[in-house]
Protein backbone atom coordinates (compact mmCIF):
# COMPACT_ATOMS: atom_id res chain seq x y z
CA UNK A 1 0.00 0.00 0.00
CA UNK A 2 2.77 2.49 0.87
CA UNK A 3 4.09 2.43 -2.70
CA UNK A 4 1.16 4.67 -3.65
CA UNK A 5 2.09 7.41 -1.17
CA UNK A 6 4.27 10.36 -2.16
CA UNK A 7 5.43 12.96 0.40
CA UNK A 8 4.58 15.76 -2.06
CA UNK A 9 0.94 14.60 -1.92
CA UNK A 10 0.68 14.72 1.87
CA UNK A 11 -0.41 18.05 3.31
CA UNK A 12 -1.95 19.89 6.22
CA UNK A 13 -4.73 22.34 5.35
CA UNK A 14 -5.26 25.35 7.61
CA UNK A 15 -8.38 27.45 7.84
CA UNK A 16 -12.08 26.85 7.48
CA UNK A 17 -13.19 25.34 4.17
CA UNK A 18 -16.21 23.66 2.64
CA UNK A 19 -16.14 20.03 1.57
CA UNK A 20 -15.97 21.10 -2.10
CA UNK A 21 -13.07 23.50 -1.43
CA UNK A 22 -11.09 20.78 0.34
CA UNK A 23 -11.65 18.35 -2.53
CA UNK A 24 -10.49 20.99 -5.03
CA UNK A 25 -7.39 21.75 -2.94
CA UNK A 26 -6.53 18.04 -2.94
CA UNK A 27 -7.08 17.63 -6.70
CA UNK A 28 -4.89 20.71 -7.28
CA UNK A 29 -2.21 19.18 -5.03
CA UNK A 30 -2.22 16.03 -7.17
CA UNK A 31 -2.16 18.06 -10.39
CA UNK A 32 0.79 20.18 -9.24
CA UNK A 33 2.89 17.43 -7.64
CA UNK A 34 2.39 14.34 -9.75
CA UNK A 35 2.21 13.31 -13.38
CA UNK A 36 -0.88 11.13 -12.79
CA UNK A 37 -3.54 13.61 -13.99
CA UNK A 38 -3.95 14.91 -17.50
CA UNK A 39 -7.14 16.85 -16.65
CA UNK A 40 -7.68 18.18 -13.11
CA UNK A 41 -11.17 19.51 -13.85
CA UNK A 42 -12.38 16.13 -15.09
CA UNK A 43 -10.97 14.34 -12.04
CA UNK A 44 -12.55 16.88 -9.68
CA UNK A 45 -15.88 16.42 -11.45
CA UNK A 46 -15.60 12.63 -11.03
CA UNK A 47 -14.78 13.06 -7.32
CA UNK A 48 -17.74 15.42 -6.80
CA UNK A 49 -20.08 13.09 -8.72
CA UNK A 50 -18.95 10.19 -6.50
CA UNK A 51 -19.84 12.28 -3.43
CA UNK A 52 -23.33 12.88 -4.85
CA UNK A 53 -23.87 9.11 -4.97
CA UNK A 54 -23.04 8.89 -1.27
CA UNK A 55 -20.59 10.46 1.12
CA UNK A 56 -17.14 8.92 1.28
CA UNK A 57 -16.92 9.99 4.92
CA UNK A 58 -16.27 6.54 6.38
CA UNK A 59 -16.58 7.65 9.99
CA UNK A 60 -14.23 8.11 12.92
CA UNK A 61 -13.01 11.43 11.49
CA UNK A 62 -11.88 10.03 8.14
CA UNK A 63 -13.04 10.45 4.53
CA UNK A 64 -11.87 8.43 1.55
CA UNK A 65 -12.92 10.36 -1.58
CA UNK A 66 -12.15 8.24 -4.60
CA UNK A 67 -12.89 7.92 -8.31
CA UNK A 68 -11.73 6.21 -11.44
CA UNK A 69 -11.55 8.27 -14.60
CA UNK A 70 -10.22 8.39 -18.13
CA UNK A 71 -7.71 11.19 -17.47
CA UNK A 72 -5.64 9.42 -14.82
CA UNK A 73 -2.49 7.64 -15.98
CA UNK A 74 -1.78 5.67 -12.79
CA UNK A 75 -3.17 5.17 -9.30
CA UNK A 76 -2.56 8.22 -7.16
CA UNK A 77 -3.13 8.88 -3.44
CA UNK A 78 -3.20 12.27 -1.69
CA UNK A 79 -3.58 12.81 2.05
CA UNK A 80 -4.76 15.93 3.85
CA UNK A 81 -4.99 16.59 7.56
CA UNK A 82 -7.47 19.38 8.30
CA UNK A 83 -6.75 21.85 11.08
CA UNK A 84 -10.49 22.70 11.00
CA UNK A 85 -12.56 19.48 10.74
CA UNK A 86 -15.46 19.66 8.27
CA UNK A 87 -18.89 18.12 7.92
CA UNK A 88 -18.59 15.40 5.30
CA UNK A 89 -22.01 13.82 5.88
CA UNK A 90 -20.20 10.81 7.35
CA UNK A 91 -22.23 7.78 8.36
CA UNK A 92 -21.46 8.38 12.05
CA UNK A 93 -22.12 12.14 11.84
CA UNK A 94 -18.58 12.92 13.01
CA UNK A 95 -16.65 15.77 11.36
CA UNK A 96 -13.76 14.76 9.12
CA UNK A 97 -10.18 15.64 10.02
CA UNK A 98 -8.29 13.32 7.64
CA UNK A 99 -8.94 12.83 3.93
CA UNK A 100 -7.27 10.22 1.77
CA UNK A 101 -8.07 10.82 -1.91
CA UNK A 102 -7.60 7.95 -4.36
CA UNK A 103 -7.71 8.28 -8.12
CA UNK A 104 -7.24 5.49 -10.62
CA UNK A 105 -7.46 4.82 -14.35
CA UNK A 106 -10.66 3.14 -15.55
CA UNK A 107 -8.72 0.00 -16.50
CA UNK A 108 -7.23 -0.60 -13.03
CA UNK A 109 -10.44 -1.51 -11.23
CA UNK A 110 -9.14 -4.54 -9.31
CA UNK A 111 -5.99 -2.80 -8.06
CA UNK A 112 -8.03 0.31 -7.16
CA UNK A 113 -10.62 -1.68 -5.19
CA UNK A 114 -7.88 -3.60 -3.42
CA UNK A 115 -6.17 -0.35 -2.36
CA UNK A 116 -9.44 1.23 -1.13
CA UNK A 117 -10.20 -1.97 0.83
CA UNK A 118 -6.73 -1.98 2.39
CA UNK A 119 -7.12 1.67 3.40
CA UNK A 120 -10.52 0.94 4.98
CA UNK A 121 -9.05 -1.94 7.00
CA UNK A 122 -6.11 0.23 8.07
CA UNK A 123 -8.44 2.95 9.36
CA UNK A 124 -10.38 0.43 11.43
CA UNK A 125 -7.18 -0.06 13.46
CA UNK A 126 -7.61 2.40 16.33
CA UNK A 127 -3.88 2.84 16.98
CA UNK A 128 -3.04 3.53 13.31
CA UNK A 129 -6.03 5.84 12.93
CA UNK A 130 -5.22 7.84 16.07
CA UNK A 131 -1.57 8.25 15.08
CA UNK A 132 -2.70 9.80 11.79
CA UNK A 133 -5.40 11.97 13.35
CA UNK A 134 -3.09 13.24 16.10
CA UNK A 135 -0.37 14.45 13.73
CA UNK A 136 0.12 18.19 14.20
CA UNK A 137 2.12 18.98 11.07
CA UNK A 138 3.09 17.61 7.67
CA UNK A 139 6.25 15.85 8.93
CA UNK A 140 4.35 14.03 11.70
CA UNK A 141 1.70 13.00 9.16
CA UNK A 142 4.36 11.65 6.77
CA UNK A 143 5.95 9.71 9.64
CA UNK A 144 2.57 8.30 10.74
CA UNK A 145 1.85 7.11 7.18
CA UNK A 146 5.32 5.52 6.96
CA UNK A 147 4.46 3.49 10.09
CA UNK A 148 1.24 2.04 8.63
CA UNK A 149 2.83 -1.12 7.20
CA UNK A 150 5.04 -1.86 10.21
Amino acid sequence: MLEYFNNKLITVIDGKHTKEEILKIMVDLIGENSDALSNKEDFLENILNREKVGSTGIGLGIALPHARCENIKKIVVAVALLKEPINFNSLDGESVKLLVMVGAPKNQGAEYLSLVGTLMRTFRNKEARNTLLEASNQQELIEAIAELNK
